[in-house]
């Protein structure tokens, strides 16, 4: 009989790649959705005919949380921004009652203790807390800590670029940027969850791409795989004069400051390959699988 997983934020960039994984091992896939009647979860269900089933996940409604994870075996926890403690622990008290046998979280590169040296940053502490809220429920849990999405390129951060854009702002000065893509996270949790819970339970590891790239090798890139000229553009002021212009926050440019700092610039990819047996995607390999995104408009 087929394993059924549940994945939250399932029509998301990591959910996206969970759901089409598991639906090609032949799983049920439980679809965690705030609109599961909508066109996006409608259509990534169609990536595995009955066996994809989109269900609401409101950490608010015990009952319901209850049912979503019912006759699961493992579970991708990718969570939205807020009390990321709250929400950890409503998951993991569904999951511990439906005796779920592993979880894996997304966390963050750098998630640690308040006691640490130096004390983590507001994002790394907030996913701290889930991780801590997993791990008080003694459900067996992997945390994998990513650092930043390469998706940011293409949709998640608008004042870094949009379609058509003559130009990428990265504030970044001199440092690089082991950017990683969302479809490796889903993967690795993926391999886990069906084929190697034991070997990863209790653990925590650090995930980047293949290689760390600096904002002159990212204008290269782009461009190529564009097939147009994408300047690169440094500094906090021109990248909030740029979000400022096209009506967006700027407030990501704080991540972007620690990366100018090299807190990004390290390579981890031993754990992936250790579970996937393959390196992670490079960021060259990343542009040209949206190459569409970066084509003149």
């Amino acid at each position: 009989m087929a394993e059924t997983y549940l994945v939250t934020g399932g029509t998301g960039r990591i959910g996206t790649t969970f759901v089409h994984e598991m639906a090609a091992r032949g799983a049920t896939v439980r679809l965690g959705t705030r609109s599961p009647n909508g066109a996006s979860a409608q259509l990534r269900a169609a990536f595995g005919p009955g066996k994809v089933e989109p269900v609401v996940l409101d950490p608010s409604d015990a009952a319901g949380l209850e049912r979503a994870f019912a006759g699961v075996t493992g579970a991708l926890l990718v969570p939205p921004f807020g009390d990321m403690a709250a929400w950890h622990t409503a998951m993991a008290t569904a999951a511990k009652t439906a005796g779920v046998e592993h979880i894996v979280k997304v966390s963050v590169t750098g998630a640690r203790g308040p006691d640490s040296d130096p004390p983590p940053g507001r994002i790394p502490s907030a996913h701290w807390q889930g991780e801590e809220a997993l791990r008080a429920s003694g459900v067996p849990s992997t945390m994998i800590r990513p650092t930043i999405f390469a998706q940011h390129f293409i949709g998640l951060s608008p004042a870094l670029f949009r379609p058509g854009d003559p130009s990428v702002h990265l504030p970044i000065g001199e440092a690089r940027v082991a950017f990683v893509d969302c479809r490796d996270i889903a993967m690795a949790a993926a391999v886990i969850l069906s084929e190697q819970r034991e070997a990863w339970a209790g653990k925590a590891f650090e995930l980047t791409g293949s290689g760390a790239v600096s904002g002159p090798e990212i204008e290269a890139i782009l461009s190529g795989a564009g097939g147009r000229p994408i300047a690169w553009v440094d500094g906090e002021q021109a990248f909030s004069a740029h979000a400022a212009a096209i009506g967006v926050p700027d407030g990501i440019k704080a991540v972007y400051g620690e990366a100018a700092g090299g807190w990004f610039a390290e390579i981890r990819e031993e754990a992936f390959v250790a579970i996937t047996g393959r390196h992670p995607t490079s960021f060259a390999k990343f542009a040209y699988d949206n190459r569409a995104h970066f084509a003149a408009r």
